[in-house]
């Protein structure tokens, strides 16, 4: 994250699917409660070379509509359609963080080995709560035709997932915080980078600056295309780090190429590389991002997560390209 050379590769995961954590921790895999949950993630992660672990806190989630559609593949950002005026806005359930217990952190924290630490990251990030919410193409609507409401649904959005990140920093074992919030399509943003700028951006400087005033890092996981607001994230935001990046959009040794010394770039290798590739060609590929890497400000790792479909030797082959550098 200093973004200078180091004396051995870095290596950075987001999320981690169920058999890839069965396969790093074996018979000791346990799930039966949130404690024995993320302990198994902190070995899955010590186990698999990371310095870092993620932690999701539960209990402020933002209640989204019944999905009619849970068996289909895709369904439409459309799917949630909660608050869709003054009345329904003022009957939403909103969350709150009086229901997350943050002493988990604490509690599974004993299990940190060494100097990592825990990375929490909330459900969902604040344009994606809303779209949650609402329903994207009536956010859209509303950006128009309800200005006052939609300020007031990022307000609220804004506010909780402030204070959960408060709450989070609190904690010694916590040495960096992950906003995850997707904010564009392949080839565009998902918001006008105006309205991004109004009503989400400036929770993420005020978040940014909270975990930089404890000395912590602020990371932020976004998918999709981002050329024009990266320098919103580097600058206004100051993001010190960006994970998630994909070869139809940004190839990640582009990224590298073109933001290196200005923030950390983290992960990138391709999901559909990951999945549909060989092993062989996984880790040569690895090896060479290794290679041209060598000034800092890089971690080895996914372009996004590692969910089950991708091939375990696949997801062995990255590792050993990083554990043998």
């Amino acid at each position: 994250m200093q973004k200078e050379p180091t004396d051995r590769p870095v290596m950075f995961e987001f999320i981690l699917g169920e058999r890839k954590e069965k396969l790093l921790v074996g018979d000791e895999y346990d799930v039966s409660t949130d404690l024995k949950r993320n302990i198994t993630r902190i070995k899955a992660f010590t186990n698999a070379g990371y310095d870092h672990c993620p932690i999701l806190i539960k209990g402020a989630e933002f209640p989204r509509k019944q999905d009619e559609h849970q068996s289909v593949q895709t369904k439409s950002l459309n799917a949630g359609s909660i608050i869709t005026d003054r009345e329904s806005f003022n009957r939403y359930q909103w969350p709150s963080v009086a229901n997350c217990n943050f002493s988990l952190i604490s509690q599974a924290g004993a299990s940190l080995e060494g100097n990592m630490k825990f990375t929490p990251y909330s459900y969902d990030g604040i344009l994606e709560n809303a779209i949650g919410i609402v329903g994207y193409e009536n956010l859209c609507y509303m950006l128009y035709d309800d200005e006052e409401l939609l300020a007031d649904i990022f307000e609220k959005i804004g506010t909780i997932t402030t204070e959960y990140f408060v709450k989070c920093l609190e904690y010694e074992e916590v040495g960096a915080i992950l906003c995850n919030d997707d904010w564009g399509f392949n080839s565009q943003t998902m918001l006008p980078p105006q309205a991004l700028r109004k009503y989400v951006f400036p929770w993420y400087q005020k978040i940014v600056k909270m975990a930089h005033d404890k000395g912590k890092l602020a990371l932020v996981h976004s998918c999709g295309y981002y050329h024009d607001i990266i320098d919103d994230m580097i600058h206004k935001i100051q993001f010190d780090g960006k994970h998630s990046f994909e070869d139809n959009i940004y190839p990640v040794e582009k990224a590298y190429q073109d933001l290196q010394g200005k923030i950390a770039i983290l992960g990138g290798i391709d999901m559909n590389f990951l999945a549909r590739k060989t092993a062989e060609e996984v880790y040569q590929r690895c090896k060479k991002m290794l290679s041209i890497t060598k000034q800092g400000g890089y971690a080895l790792g996914s372009g996004n997560s590692i969910p089950d479909y991708i091939p375990d030797e696949n997801y062995l082959a990255m590792l050993r390209a990083g554990i043998e550098e």
